[in-house]
């Protein structure tokens, strides 16, 4: 009716994050490695945990993905959201083999917060399997992931696949043995 009727349409509004050639490059050649790893040392991409966070604002403000408007045309609106609004973020590990989450934080994750989430994940983790073996622990280098106590906290089994540039966000593959 919106469409035929009274010729209005959903804009979706939208915002990028810049994506330099040099990091296409990069998630290339690591995309690169990974099928090498499959291909000569069966690599089992089933043990791969991705993770990720995501913010809820509790004044109301909607995440942009979700956002739609109807009009007749496009109104190329900018919304003013508070700098520092109330928010909980939600941390979630997933894999081929399930989903552990989710870890629940009021305001932003710092590192003592992450190094927590990490404890309770591996704990979560070991509970669930009968036996220990080797996982993959995928992030992205937000600031909270690349702090001396989150490398602390994986020892000797951090293994980058691109240098961290504190300017950027680019993706570091950590490998995690469960003790």
């Amino acid at each position: 009716m919106l469409n035929n009727n009274l010729r209005m349409f959903p804009y979706k509004i939208q915002s990028h994050q810049a994506i330099l050639i040099k990091a296409v490059g990069q998630r290339f050649d690591f995309a690169n490695e990974i099928l090498t790893m499959i291909d000569n040392e069966g690599f089992d991409f089933g043990y791969i945990w991705f993770t990720d966070e995501a913010h809820f604002h509790l004044n109301g403000f909607v995440n942009k993905p979700n956002w739609r408007f109807w009009g007749s045309e496009n109104p190329h609106l900018c919304e003013d959201k508070p700098l520092h609004s109330p928010k909980v973020t939600a941390w979630v590990a997933v894999c081929s083999r399930g989903i552990i989450s989710p870890f629940f934080i009021r305001g932003t994750i710092s590192s003592e917060r992450y190094i927590t989430i990490l404890e309770q994940f591996v704990s979560t983790q070991l509970a669930l399997e009968d036996r220990p073996r080797i996982e993959w622990f995928m992030q992205d280098a937000a600031r909270p992931h690349r702090t001396k106590k989150c490398f602390a906290f994986f020892g000797n089994r951090v293994m980058h696949w691109i240098t961290p540039n504190l300017l950027k966000q680019e993706w570091i593959g950590l490998h995690i043995r469960p003790i």
